[in-house]
């Protein structure tokens, strides 16, 4: 009885903890997905979130070629077109308005003073390319624009008003116009800033560009010579200097005032020291005795490039009686150009180069025998310019494919240099008749030819 009371007892406690046990169980069951629930509803939300997250990324992605678009076209815009193409006017409108200069009565200048004070412009435009490397040792592109575009602004306002102070008329004209010079290296540095920003896209930049720059040139010679023939002076000189530079800094940099506070701390900050080997000095050093060859014979070809290119645009008195339209030919003739010039790599740079300069120097040369207003004397200035201005562009391309990277940071400059001092002749040659300063321009492109001759294609490293 003992055990079997045992075993009943025993089986109760079995049944009461079994019970227990499935109790249990289905508890923990329950609470298992309850959890379970909370889980699903918390990744819901998450995934919600991620949702709400990626719709935004997705909208932030979308702004974002938009504002990038935004921002290349104001610096094509604010760069490209405004400081690059209407640099034709800060070249060549001088040539234009001069006559009415002289013919200011409240103006004590004459003709030949304003000659003299012209050529101001390219002994300028040569300081200021010694000028840029140490500026640009404190200052980034973007800041050097800003400064030269806020310098030409002020330009500007000082050309229409310091000659009128009647002592020093010719004095404060020529120092506008040595600063004016000065300040045409911007079109470098406009090139530079664009290849930049623009990565890849370096020749189609310079080739719209330079073709811009032509247009502007024509239209300028149309509005000197038809809408504001009769105009005074100042209101052109308003319109083709200020207004471009104007519009240039206010569209191509939104951060104008910022870029403008900072240039005094930069320009007083001391330039960072630079190690040889950084800076090319020490390369420049063991370059070899053919390189050095190269270097004199593409400068050579620089000088001679600049010196009649620009004497042609100085030129539209002695070529016709009626310059405004020998402006308008001679500056429509660079259109053409812009389009042979894109085909120079097809037809080898070095080959193109040349032939360029054999047929501008033949053409001008030429021009010995014939007279002012001539049909022949006006079709061979036309031919010699397309022609020179596709040298131009060559000679550009020849830096890059003559001189390793490491050379290039002395043969540039070298160049820039060199051209500058051909260009300072260009006024004062280019107003001599036509019998003598055209043949004059086409003996330094046969020079050119010879030096041009004497260069390489590409650059060849020497194997040891």
């Amino acid at each position: 009885m003992a055990s079997v009371a045992a075993a009943f007892a025993f089986t109760g406690v079995l049944g009461v903890s079994f019970r227990r046990a499935r109790r249990r169980a289905s508890a923990a069951a329950a609470r298992s997905k309850k959890d379970a629930q909370l889980e699903s509803t918390d990744d819901i939300r998450n995934a919600d979130q991620e949702d709400l997250f990626s719709e935004k990324n997705l909208e932030e992605a979308l702004q974002e070629p938009m504002k990038n678009r935004i921002l290349a076209l104001r610096i094509i815009f604010g760069v490209g077109v405004a400081f690059g193409a209407f640099q034709a006017p800060w070249q060549a409108l001088p040539v234009l308005i001069d006559r009415k200069i002289a013919a200011d009565p409240a103006l004590p200048l004459s003709e030949s003073q304003l000659k003299i004070s012209e050529t101001f412009v390219f002994v300028g435009w040569l300081l200021g390319a010694v000028a840029l490397h140490p500026l640009m040792q404190r200052l980034d592109l973007k800041q050097v624009l800003v400064l030269l575009g806020v310098t030409m602004l002020f330009l500007t306002v000082a050309s229409i008003t310091g000659p009128y102070v009647s002592m020093l008329s010719m004095t404060l004209l020529c120092t506008v116009r040595l600063l004016h010079g000065m300040c045409l290296n911007i079109q470098g540095v406009q090139y530079m800033y664009m290849q930049n920003c623009f990565p890849g896209y370096g020749s189609q930049l310079c080739a719209m560009v330079n073709t811009l720059y032509a247009v502007v040139a024509v239209l300028m010679a149309m509005s000197c010579g038809t809408l504001t023939l009769h105009w005074d002076w100042r209101p052109e000189a308003l319109i083709w200097f200020g207004l471009p530079m104007l519009l240039g800094l206010l569209v191509a940099f939104p951060d104008l005032l910022k870029v403008i506070c900072s240039l005094p701390r930069a320009l007083q900050a001391r330039s960072p020291t630079h190690s040889a080997h950084s800076s090319g000095l020490e390369e420049a050093q063991t370059m070899s005795r053919s390189m050095y060859q190269d270097l004199c014979h593409l400068a050579l070809c620089f000088a001679c490039t600049v010196f009649p290119y620009y004497g042609l645009s100085y030129s539209p008195d002695s070529l016709s009686t009626n310059p405004f339209l020998s402006a308008w030919l001679i500056n429509a003739s660079d259109i053409l150009a812009c389009v042979l010039s894109s085909r120079a790599g097809a037809f080898g740079r070095n080959r193109a180069q040349i032939w360029g300069f054999i047929v501008a120097g033949v053409s001008l040369i030429a021009c010995a025998v014939g007279t002012v207003d001539s049909a022949f004397v006006i079709s061979m200035a036309i031919l010699a310019r397309v022609a020179l201005s596709v040298a131009f562009v060559t000679i550009y391309v020849a830096l890059a494919e003559i001189f390793p990277p490491w050379c290039q940071k002395t043969a540039l400059p070298t160049c820039e240099i060199m051209a500058r001092v051909g260009g300072c002749f260009s006024p004062s040659i280019g107003a001599l008749p036509v019998h003598l300063s055209l043949p004059l321009f086409g003996l330094a492109c046969l020079l050119a030819a010879r030096a041009s001759a004497k260069l390489p294609d590409k650059y060849a490293p020497k194997e040891f």
